[in-house]
């Protein structure tokens, strides 16, 4: 496993911004479809865990408040779903968002084309990965 920064947004404080994180991903990633793959397979694991431990509703500060309404949901972060997700299933939708174009990766500065494309994770020192928000509106 290599452990690797990988920058994500955060809505915490006043104003959104970039944040960085580090993930172990399998170090035998050779494609962006295997680095896709294996960051999807972390954050299922992850989430599971933390549906599994979190037995506690944590308190909401005002702060905290005015940062979920800003996203439009203020919760107590509880899943009330009794399903888990489907591991293939969110690798599928993961690697269908980026041949739309609704995801894009960066590696260090570079933009990453298309699923096939070589990654090297011994030469990356970050993934960057940005979920790109279409906007609704009218044509005049």
């Amino acid at each position: 496993m290599k452990e690797i920064k990988i920058n994500v947004r955060s809505v915490s404080g006043k104003k959104s911004r970039i944040t960085a994180r580090t993930m172990l991903l399998d170090e035998n990633i050779a494609t962006v479809r295997e680095l896709i793959s294996s960051a999807v397979k972390v954050c299922v694991s992850e989430y599971n865990e933390r549906r599994e431990t979190s037995d506690l509703i944590e308190v909401l500060t005002p702060e905290m408040i005015e940062n979920k309404a800003k996203l439009g949901k203020v919760s107590f972060n509880v899943n009330y779903g009794e399903s888990s997700p489907e591991l293939q299933k969110a690798i599928d939708n993961a690697l269908e968002a980026f041949k739309d174009g609704i995801v894009v990766i960066f590696a260090d500065e570079s933009k990453l084309e298309s699923l096939d494309e070589a990654v090297d994770l011994n030469r990356v020192e970050s993934l960057t990965f940005i979920k790109l928000t279409m906007l609704a509106g009218r044509m005049w």
